[in-house]
């Protein structure tokens, strides 16, 4: 059997100084750190699943790009993949997050496994300090750029701030995307504060005011932060959308721009 637990949640705008920090990423995971953390996490794994009822138990940490792991059983044999992003992680939040996944893996239980030692190391300045530029170097589809052919979401997001629609968000990371995605126009990660808007909109013949809009929506999500278990875009999430002065003509232009074929 296999299963998946998994957090997608989809701006430090692009700095000049980001292609070193990516490139530093390996320097930053000690390899003394992390061999203690693998050893850490099995052990957390292994005495867990005596509890459940398993005798033979592999985890360890995978690199994928969003935070999630996987699993694979058979009888009383269970494989584990945890999230590197887990790295540097205290021995509570290892606990509680392997419990949840024996918890799921079991069906005793669907509930969040957001538990407060989790959330509180997965919203702490460690795990985005550590993780942050590991998820822009695995992200293929980020221009790692905040200026476009045409325009400069650092400045955009800068208008939204003196209009007073958004507070100040210091440590987001802003990206045009590679592919110009018509209909998936913009998304970002909670997590890691990084935030993608489709390259469709940065050109002379869409109006700078629809890259806006659709950055302000996602930016609406990052100051919502971590809410495990809550709709995303729920009644309150838009009315406080419509606060963009202009959001009816830009609702009209992503509806053409998802039309268009030239």
């Amino acid at each position: 059997m296999e299963g998946n637990a998994s957090t997608s949640y989809r701006g430090r705008s692009a700095v000049p100084e980001l292609g070193d920090k990516v490139l530093a990423v390996g320097d930053a995971m000690h390899a003394g750190e992390r061999s203690r953390m693998s050893a850490e996490l099995t052990d957390v794994f292994i005495s867990l699943g005596r509890e459940h009822g398993y005798d033979d138990v592999v985890a360890e940490f995978a690199p994928f790009k969003e935070f999630k792991s996987t699993w694979r059983r058979s009888g009383s044999s269970v494989r584990f993949q945890i999230s590197d992003y887990m790295v540097g992680a205290d021995h509570g939040a290892l606990e509680d997050y392997a419990a949840s996944l024996y918890e799921r893996l079991s069906r005793r239980s669907r509930k969040s496994i957001y538990t407060p030692r989790l959330t509180s190391w997965l919203t702490s300045r460690d795990f985005l300090s550590r993780n942050q530029a590991l998820y822009l170097e695995r992200s293929r589809n980020l221009s790692l750029d905040h200026r476009g052919r045409v325009y400069d979401l650092q400045e955009a997001y800068l208008s939204l701030r003196d209009q007073g629609l958004v507070r100040a968000c210091p440590d987001a990371v802003f990206n045009w995307t590679v592919r110009d995605n018509r209909r998936k126009v913009g998304y970002c990660s909670v997590l890691m504060k990084v935030v993608a808007i489709s390259s469709i909109m940065d050109s002379e013949k869409v109006p700078p005011f629809v890259s806006e809009y659709v950055l302000y929506h996602e930016l609406l999500h990052l100051q919502d932060g971590l809410r495990p278990g809550s709709r995303c875009h729920d009644r309150d999430f838009h009315e406080r959308e419509r606060l963009h002065p202009r959001w009816k003509e830009s609702e009209e232009w992503l509806r053409r721009l998802a039309r268009r074929r030239d």
